[in-house]
């Protein structure tokens, strides 16, 4: 048995390393031979979506695709480095994503897509924007979209469904939610096409900002989708989609309260740089004095 398993794997792996190989040089013999097509615009405009898990990134992003008529092509949750279309290709082998896998690409209104708990340096790696024209196609407009909730919310959140690691390596969730933070205050600017920050606590509360955020991706404003809680990620940490149709009823800014005496909640919030931050960009957020007392008591 052990022997079958270890030749399946060293089959698969090689099959893996010759597809590999195989779009490496595709993408090669295009790079060299095809600039003047690569050079054509073929998604009108373009939204990359950086947030931390349970920062309210399906929220924001499905009310973005709701803002527009035409036709969105989304992509949820990819990885840094990886082509998208051509790992559906892998599990779905359709025509269109065979083509798209391949460069020939359909002409888009609108490609978003999202990145979750990676580090901003990883996903804006020099590697990967050279590759850009050969994954996704060009782009006429290109926004950034970074997507920050406060940390005393976003960490009850993850802790409720325990997503406490954060994808990016040697990295904790503090580590990065300050790393967010900073690019949000224009610390780092490593989000260089048009960045748009999203306060999602202001997004969630005020219309006004919500239509300010619109016209910033330039987008005709709706407001369409913001009662909506989707299915990704199973919708909301505490009731699912049972607010599905009424997500402003939820009490998203209160989801601190529910771990006010957790131990491992407040040990995690222990972090003065993290406290600052979040004044500087969220303000006070009242009641959350006393976590401040429970989590530093001397």
């Amino acid at each position: 048995m052990f022997i079958k398993i270890y030749q399946s794997n060293a089959v698969n792996t090689l099959r893996k390393l010759k597809r590999e190989w195989g779009y490496n040089l595709h993408d090669l013999v295009r790079s060299l031979t095809q600039r003047q097509i690569l050079a054509q615009v073929v998604n009108k405009q373009e939204i990359r979506v950086v947030g931390l898990r349970r920062s309210g990134n399906h929220a924001v992003t499905n009310w973005v695709k709701e803002q527009q008529s035409s036709q969105v092509w989304y992509f949820n949750n990819i990885r840094p480095k990886e082509n998208r279309y051509r790992v559906l290709y892998q599990h779905y082998p359709k025509e269109h994503l065979r083509r798209e896998s391949l460069g020939d690409f359909a002409n888009k209104d609108c490609l978003i897509y999202s990145y979750e708990d990676w580090g901003i340096k990883q996903i804006t790696d020099q590697k990967i924007e050279k590759k850009h024209d050969l994954y996704w196609g060009k782009s006429g407009l290109r926004h950034d979209l970074l997507i920050l909730r406060d940390p005393f919310n976003t960490l009850a959140s993850r802790l409720k469904n325990d997503f406490i690691e954060v994808k990016s390596p040697n990295q904790t969730f503090m580590e990065l939610w300050l790393a967010y933070a900073k690019e949000y205050l224009g610390e780092t600017n490593y989000l260089k096409n048009n960045k748009v920050c999203v306060n999602y606590n202001r997004w969630f509360l005020d219309m006004n900002y919500r239509e300010k955020i619109a016209s910033q991706l330039n987008l005709d404003f709706s407001d369409a989708g913001i009662n909506q809680v989707k299915a990704q990620g199973g919708g909301s940490s505490f009731e699912g989609r049972e607010f599905d149709g009424k997500a402003v009823q939820m009490k998203v800014l209160d989801r601190w309260k529910v771990f006010a005496e957790d131990p491992r909640y407040l040990k995690l919030l222990d972090n003065e740089e993290v406290l600052e931050y979040s004044k500087r960009i969220f303000g006070h957020i009242p009641g959350t004095e006393v976590l401040y007392i429970k989590s530093n008591p001397e």
